[in-house]
């Protein structure tokens, strides 16, 4: 049997705010509502459930979720990104702002969610066998 990852769960501040975002970045159908669940399906069928974490909001631990897109659906998002005035960075830790990086030969970037408590990140080249030290950062223009 093989194993194939169908659907993750979220937690952020306003499940339907996220979801709306992340398919407005990717150009993606609107998401479904699953009972307590806004939903986002990649491309390659795996649904992001985004739920409202009503318990602790101020204590939401920070999830990633890291896209692999082509060179074309990148700049899309580069240009989604410019027209809203989104801030991104060029690194997970969100120190180097308004940049892109280029690990592995590629391009990547990281943006936050409305609520702050989802990194999202688009990547042109998957990492490769081990982790890089950053190569670079090139600017976004």
């Amino acid at each position: 049997m093989s194993n194939e990852l169908n659907h993750f769960i979220v937690h952020v501040k306003d499940r339907r705010e996220t979801g709306a975002f992340l398919a407005w970045l990717m150009a993606a159908p609107a998401p479904l509502e699953w009972g307590r669940f806004t939903q986002v399906t990649s491309a390659n069928g795996v649904g992001i459930d985004f739920l409202d974490d009503l318990v602790a909001p101020a204590g939401i631990n920070r999830s990633h979720i890291a896209f692999l897109v082509t060179d074309e659906e990148f700049d899309a998002i580069l240009g989604r990104i410019a027209e809203r005035e989104v801030p991104f960075w060029a690194d997970p830790l969100l120190k180097v702002e308004g940049e892109v990086n280029d690990e592995y030969g590629g391009r990547g970037v990281y943006l936050l969610d409305p609520g702050g408590t989802c990194a999202i990140e688009f990547m042109t080249t998957p990492y490769g066998d081990k982790p890089s030290v950053r190569s670079g950062v090139v600017t976004a223009g």
